[in-house]
């Protein structure tokens, strides 16, 4: 069985990224039903680095586009994968909110 605890990790992280306060139709997508259930994290990822993306220099897309791939996998892996990768994801994209400095969501 999928640690919610995982998902929910993911699932605040988006959020975060997002500037997701309230439930909203993106808000649909980025959730832990839809991270545990229909394996839906690289999704998810994907969602949340967008609009970062989106106003990138050519060397911040590098390590965005490095972070997309190395998550890629986790549209068809093994649920084992899938646990670890969802994890290891929610953790790298904290991370880089961090570093950019975006605030937590209340």
């Amino acid at each position: 069985m999928f640690s919610q605890q995982i998902a929910i990790k993911l699932e605040i992280a988006a959020k975060r990224a997002l500037n997701i306060k309230k439930k909203n139709s993106m808000a649909g997508i980025i959730t832990v039903d839809y991270i545990e259930n229909d394996q839906g994290a690289f999704t998810v990822l994907c969602s949340a680095l967008a609009p970062y993306y989106l106003h990138a220099t050519d060397e911040e897309r590098v390590t965005l586009d490095d972070m997309i791939d190395r998550y890629r996998y986790l549209q068809n892996c093994s649920m084992e994968e899938y646990y670890k990768g969802t994890d290891r994801a929610a953790e790298e994209l904290k991370i880089l909110l961090d570093d950019l400095g975006v605030q937590q969501i209340d």
